[in-house]
């Protein structure tokens, strides 16, 4: 996104002062509103909502005014497993952000181009957010040995599909959300394996083979896959650095100049492309990191400094990195607190409301084919 000089001076000084430009706080999220399988969350309000019918686990985040949304959909299939891991089930991601034209995402994307530029721009984001997200929330995202249906012969396949349809900043932390919240409502159907006891059966002309699935339709009978629960988070710290003219510099007993720095988070894309380096942080319930990713950063108004050792460029200073594994763990752990808190409350709404909206004809059974 491009952002001008008096811009990029606006905005960094807003967060220095700890009041950025839509008001909030450094460690302060936006109010996402959260639309799962058959609830509609947002901070103390809570209504249901309909499915996403042929899908065994959905969810939505959005903002207010539409800035930002993103849909997750997961599917589950019985396949059968890999050779390398014939006891553990496979996760499958994809992204998709056709309709979100794939531009201000990750990478600060160039002006101009044409539609062929654009698509492969789009591509690209893509395959980078893919990437990201497979191992930074993939390995820890469920057990994956509680997928297993038959050990060697049939696990669950969870194809976990997000699609983007509009950003406003931290495309990854959203996502994560979205992820998380879609695998809490998954549910799988009850398997059984049926094993072979004798062949008095095998001249009856029987359909049923001799090692068999015997799966339920019931959907009260159906189990959220194990671990879900404890599916981790994207947090993004936004480092930004104020630039020679936004403040006076502080020079040091051997005359280099330092500049002013601050971490903060679920940064809207005029604070990304003001950022000088953004580091994505896995954190899971426990407070654990999980995973570390840097990411470059806009940086406007601080190129000239880049190459002077200053905070420009796509680099922070050495001592912003614990305040940045500081900010990730407090900014997940006010997350949490939120999500289940807000879980804990539709939950107690909807065990009095029954209805599932369009999916109303396939809310107890799943459809088998």
């Amino acid at each position: 996104m491009a952002i001008s000089a008096s811009e990029a001076h606006y905005i960094i000084e807003s967060c220095l002062t700890d009041l950025r430009i839509d008001g909030r706080s450094k460690l302060e999220h936006r109010p996402y509103t959260i639309t799962n399988r058959s609830t509609h969350t947002k901070t103390s309000q809570s209504a249901t909502a309909p499915a996403f019918i042929l899908s065994n686990g959905s969810s939505r985040i959005h903002l207010p005014g539409s800035t930002t949304d993103v849909v997750c959909s997961v599917k589950a299939d019985l396949v059968h497993p890999s050779p390398s891991k014939p006891n553990q089930g496979i996760l499958e991601l994809n992204v998709d952000l056709s309709l979100c034209g794939g531009g201000g995402t990750l990478e600060a994307s160039a002006g101009g181009g044409g539609a062929q530029k654009r698509r492969r721009q789009q591509r690209e984001e893509e395959s980078q957010i893919t990437s990201l997200l497979q191992r930074l929330i993939l390995p820890h995202a469920v057990n994956h040995e509680s997928l297993v249906v038959w050990p060697g012969k049939y696990v669950w396949r969870l194809s976990i599909d997000v699609m983007v349809l509009r950003c406003d900043g931290c495309v990854l932390d959203a996502s994560s959300i979205a992820i998380r919240e879609a695998l809490q409502n998954t549910k799988l159907p009850k398997v059984q394996a049926v094993m072979e006891k004798g062949n008095d059966d095998a001249n009856n002309g029987g359909s049923a083979s001799k090692n068999d699935l015997l799966v339920d339709g019931d959907h009260h009978k159906a189990v959220s896959p194990c671990g879900a629960e404890d599916c981790p988070l994207v947090i993004t710290v936004s480092v930004l650095s104020s630039p020679p003219s936004a403040t006076d510099a502080v020079t040091s007993t051997t005359g280099s100049k330092r500049y002013k720095s601050i971490a903060i988070i679920d940064a809207r894309t005029e604070e990304e492309a003001c950022a000088s380096t953004r580091v994505c942080v896995t954190v899971d319930t426990n407070g654990m990191v999980c995973g570390v990713h840097t990411l470059g950063g806009g940086g406007a108004g601080m190129e000239e400094e880049g190459e002077q050792g200053g905070a420009g460029g796509s680099s922070m200073p050495i001592s912003m990195l614990g305040e940045v594994v500081t900010t990730a763990s407090m900014a997940a752990k006010n997350l949490y607190t939120k999500l289940d808190r807000d879980r804990q409350v539709v939950k107690d709404v909807s065990s009095t409301d029954n209805d599932c909206g369009y999916g109303y004809l396939l809310k107890n059974h799943f459809l088998i084919q």
